[in-house]
This record gives C-alpha cells, structure tokens and sequence, in this order.
C-alpha cells in the first residue's frame, strides 16, 4: 500500500455552524465624510499608489466585464437554450468576478504591494453589480445600459470591508482606532503620525486620536483624521464618532481639490449602522410641522407652488400658500458664475491648443488669408495656434483621442479650479434646497400631493431654465423631508388629475403655457395659475397611494376649497404676488407677506418672467455666485403666516 493511499482525508473548512450576519434591508444607516491628513509626503505618496493600483485593477475588471458581456449577447442559440448555462460559461457571476480580481492580484506583484485580495474582491462585487443591472431587470422592467470602461477621474473611491459583527476585533482593509476623546485632548489634530503600541501588537488596543489604519499590503499604513474644531460640529462629531460599537464600514474617497498637496483631497467614509444626525432645531421643527393639512405642489420650469388648506373640510380659513422662484439678483449672480465658467472653458481650450498644435486644423478665415497670401505671393505665415476643428477622419471620428493630448501644468490647474467650482455650486443647491424643503414642510405640513411628470423631457425645452432653477432637486428634497416629518409626498398622475386645467368650481378648460393666470368665467377666480393648480392638488386623494393612475379630485374636498374661496373671501392667497419685504423689518417674521405688498391681477397677462416682482427669503444670508430659489409665503385670511 502506497503512502498516498494511507493519508487521512483532507479536512476542510466546511459550512459554518452560525448564521451569518446580513444588515436588514429596512435598517437605517449613515455616513459622515472625514477629512484624512496627507501632509506627510510618505504617506500621501503610498495613498496616491493605492488610488492608482486600484484604478488599474477597476479597469481590468471592467474590460473583462464587457468582453463578457458582449459575448453573451452574441450568443443567441446558447441564451435560447439555457440562459443560466450561458452565463456560468461566459463567467457572468459573481463568484467568477471575485475569482479573477484575485487572480489580478496574485499574478501582479505591484498590485500586491498596494491592495489586499479583500479590496480587490469588494471591488469586484461592485463590477458585479453593473453587470447584474445591465443583465437583469428591476422591479419596472428596466434594464441598465452595457457596463462601461471608466477613465481615471472616474476612479475616486475604494471600498473598504465592513466590520465583523459576530466575532470579535475583526475588521479588515480600512480600519477606524483611537477615540473621540483622545482626538480632542490633542487639539483636534496630530502631533505626529499615529504609532501602533508595542506591548500588544494590535491596534484594537490604540487609545489616541482617530486615525484610519490599512493592514495587509506590507507596513501599516496610518492615516490621521483632520476634525474641524467649530462648536456647531461637535455634536454631529459625538453622533458619529462617539459610538465605536455602530462602526460599520470605512471607505477612502478622492476630490480633486487644486489647492491641496498632490492635488488630491483625500476623505473617508464611515458607515455607522443607524440614522444620521439631525439637529435639536430641525428635530423641533419637524415636530412642530403641522400634520393636520393637505398641501399640493405644482412645479414648473422656473417656480414651484406650494398650497394646503385644513384636513378637515368643516374648519373654517386655513388656505395658506408659497411660490418658490428666483429673484433678479439671483439671476445676475448666476450670470456672473456662468460667464466665469465659460472663461475657464476658453482658457481651457487655448491651453489644449497650445500644446497640441498639429491636432487642430486652421479656421475658414485663416485658410482664407493664406489663400490671399499665397495669390499675393507673399511668404506664408506660421499659425502657432489654429483656432479650426479638430483634426478628424471622414466620419468625424479625432484621429487622435483627447486623453493623449499634451496637457500643460497650467491646464490641469485651470480644470481642477473649474471642477472645484462646479462642485461647490451643485452642493449649495442642494443645501439651499434642503433648506427650502424644510421651510415649506413646517409651513404646509408633510402631507403633500405633486404631479407625476418627467422633468427630463422638460430639459430638451427648456434645458437653460431647468439647469437654473432646478425643480428636480427641490421635487426630491421635499420628498425627504416629508418623509423626515413623519408623512409622505405622494405623485398623481397628469391624466386622472389635470390641475393645470381644474377650477374649484368644477370648471375644466385647457390653457396654454403661455397663459400665467387662471380666471374662470364660472365663478370669477383669478389667480395665479401655478399656486390654482397647487390649490387644487391639495384636493386629490388616492385608492393605491404607490399608484399614480389611481389618483383622483375628491368632490368634498373641492367644494371645501371652493367654499373657502368664495364666501370666506380667501382669493387674495391665490393672487399674482404676495411678495415679502426685501430686508428683515421689526415686527414681522421671516416668511409673513403684509397685506399692502398685494397688489392686483393683471388685466391682460404678460408671459415675459422679468414681469415677476422680486422676491427674497429673508431668512437667509451670505453671498451667492448661483443662482438660488426663494420661497415667499402668501396671506392667510384671519392671520399673517409665520414660518
């Protein structure tokens, strides 16, 4: 007998004896942005090498993901036979994905020197997770378009391993030491780089300030957290950081910032497993958020209208309204911003030109005058910089691609700018419409109905509007916060409602775009169209409310309004404009419309928007380059508004 006949069996790990731990798909989770300190010219280097293993790797899998991709579509007599077949003989599974980043890895020395198999397989999931968008359906019947190859300003994050939550001191890749306390008994930063202890080699034993620490690619790489030291971020910082058992999940994510070292910005993202922080005011405010009224929203290019009255149809008064809109300085600063942008593309585009001469051709007007010089016979002239098309075959195709250019370090410079600029401006919209999100829901309520249309085949109209005001944002950040307030913001459908079209006394007539104001030759009302429309969302109700097809006018609830407007004499909260005060006067609270600032319909209405008094919310201060709504809030029969 054979000594390899003698050996006992392999043992194996086998199937594990505990359930494995899953996150609830319901369960709330929250994620702060901390600022890593790279001023360490060591460290930034090793985590500008992480950035670009791990962009190389990213690319891999990506290629591989649409060479696979592509051949299970060209295999139609395998796909028609036996789908699932197809796809575990193309590798379209997840497994497969996380076997070849792994491979990657073994087989690339540099990439091991940077990245851990860990990384390498949460990156796969990932590519997994296009691909299994683009082969299966969601819940509408939709599919994602085909994975793509992303460039290297595309690859700004690495995933990092959530923390074991059944056995204990097991966290990989990306790991979160020291304490909230320590942090701040140091001044809020380091001295020096966090050094691991010497009497127990684990980190789990650090007690410092914060640092994110990334074990398994040779030493240990430590990564000191900066934390801003104003008095309004501390208790988010106790939120988030004073809790090490919610720990669940750190991420390291770039921004191109020009003005820092290297010209990166280097965050990382916790995760905690519960919601975030919500301050005491805001907690109060969405207490105080009337729940006893229904509001609708009727939003347009350049405004949204905000209306609710009383859930009950027996109480008396109670219509109040809002216009959010844009007001003619904010106009002017988002012209200056657009202008500053248009130069900073120009400069952008002279740069490439310069550097990269012989990939554009000459312009009609330089071809032009060598022609002339040439009939004149006169020596031509040296064009350093052809101001033409670009150089390209006859289907219009470059015959250079623009990531081979020649950049200079003064373009890179200018686009970092420009990208800082851009973002700056997306994340001050979203703040504001926070902002005006929250102001709305403690004035009308989280109790709001909106009509369900497509906002994106608004953009091929009237895109320039649309990227001024952004409707969108506000749609969506209204829909948060009702969600926040303990309500909800339901869509109703444009076919079963029509609010465009609805009078309160029943009246239905169609109206063009043009036509601003709404007057019923029935009852006499004349207002303004959008807040009519919100008016009359007010009154919608629903047998499914995840259904808009289901939404419908109740009948009560439109002749409450219509009793509202008539005998109770409310038409004045339906008017052209109520505008507030342009600076805060003693007395009167941000939000409340005096009555003198009314001032009557129009005879004739003028479509033209300059015709739209100017409108401020007072209630915010500090200067603007972009252009933001205001929201302005309309008279209440019995009582001025307070919001």
């Amino acid at each position: 007998m054979t000594r390899a006949a003698t050996a006992a069996p392999r043992k194996t790990r086998g199937k594990s004896k505990q359930k494995n731990w899953r996150r609830e798909t319901d369960a709330p989770v929250a994620v702060i942005p901390l600022e890593l300190d790279l001023s360490d010219p060591a460290i930034r280097s090793r985590v500008f090498a992480m950035f670009g293993a791990i962009w190389h790797l990213r690319r891999a899998l990506q290629r591989r993901a649409v060479n696979r991709v592509d051949a299970y579509w060209r295999s139609k007599r395998l796909r028609a036979s036996d789908p699932r077949a197809a796809r575990v003989a193309f590798g379209l599974s997840r497994r497969a994905f996380e076997q070849a980043a792994a491979e990657h890895v073994d087989r690339s020395g540099w990439l091991r020197r940077h990245l851990t198999k860990a990384v390498a397989m949460h990156l796969a999931d990932e590519i997994w997770a296009a691909v299994d968008r683009h082969l299966f359906s969601d819940e509408s019947g939709n599919r994602h378009g085909r994975p793509r190859v992303g460039s290297w300003w595309t690859s700004n994050r690495i995933p990092g391993r959530a923390r074991s939550h059944t056995k204990p001191k097991t966290w990989e890749t990306f790991h979160l030491v020291g304490s909230l306390g320590a942090h701040r008994e140091a001044g809020g930063h380091h001295g020096r780089t966090p050094i691991k202890p010497v009497e127990r080699a684990t980190w789990w034993d650090y007690g410092g300030p914060l640092a994110v620490v990334f074990t398994g690619a040779g030493d240990d790489l430590v990564l000191p957290i900066r934390l801003q030291s104003r008095p309004g971020s501390q208790a988010r910082f106790d939120h988030f950081l004073g809790r090490p058992q919610l720990w669940h999940k750190v991420d390291l994510v770039r921004v191109e910032d020009p003005k820092a070292p290297g010209g990166w910005r280097v965050y990382a993202h916790l995760m905690i497993l519960g919601p975030g922080w919500t301050s005491p005011a805001v907690a109060g405010q969405r207490a105080a958020a009337p729940s006893d009224r229904l509001g609708g929203v009727d939003g347009n290019v350049s405004s949204l209208a905000v209306v609710s009255m009383p859930a009950d149809p027996a109480e008396l008064g109670g219509l109040r309204t809002s216009l959010v809109t844009i007001t003619a300085e904010q106009r002017e600063s988002a012209a200056r911003a657009a202008k500053k942008a248009r130069d900073q593309q120009r400069s952008l585009d002279r740069s490439r030109r310069n550097s990269n001469p012989g990939q554009y051709q000459q312009s009609k007007r330089e071809r032009g005058r060598a022609d002339r010089r040439a009939g004149a016979g006169l020596v031509p002239r040296q064009v350093p910089t052809p101001t033409g098309a670009r150089v390209a075959n006859r289907n219009g195709v470059p015959r250079q691609a623009y990531r081979k250019d020649q950049l200079s370090p003064a373009y890179r410079r200018t686009r970092a700018e420009h990208a800082a600029a851009a973002r700056s401006r997306s994340q001050a919209k979203h703040a504001r419409a926070q902002q005006i999100s929250r102001a709305i829901v403690a004035e009308h309520g989280p109790r709001l109905v909106v009509e369900h249309t497509n906002i994106h085949a608004w953009a091929r109209l009237w895109g320039r509007g649309i990227a001024l005001f952004s409707p969108g944002m506000l749609i969506a950040a209204l829909k948060v916060e009702c969600v926040a307030a303990g309500g909800r913001m339901l869509r109703a459908g444009t076919r079963q409602t029509a609010l465009s079209q609805q009078c309160p006394c029943g009246r239905r007539e169609k109206k063009p775009l043009s036509q601003r104001v709404h007057a019923c030759p029935v009852c006499g009302l004349r207002g303004h169209r959008d807040l009519v429309a919100a008016a009359m969302g007010a009154c919608v109700t629903f047998g499914d409310p995840d259904q808009p097809s289901t939404a419908y006018i109740d009948q009560f609830l439109r002749e409450a309004l219509a009793y509202r407007i008539e005998i109770q004499g409310q038409q004045d909260a339906l008017t052209w404009s109520t505008a507030t005060a342009n600076a805060r006067s003693p007395g009167v609270s941000v939000g409340t419309a005096a009555a003198e600032s009314q001032r009557p319909l129009p005879d004739k209405p003028d479509t033209t928007e300059t015709d739209h008094p100017p409108m401020t919310h007072t209630g915010f201060s500090g200067r603007r380059e972009h252009a933001e709504p205001s929201v302005r809030h309309g008279p209440e029969s019995s009582h001025r508004l307070k919001s």
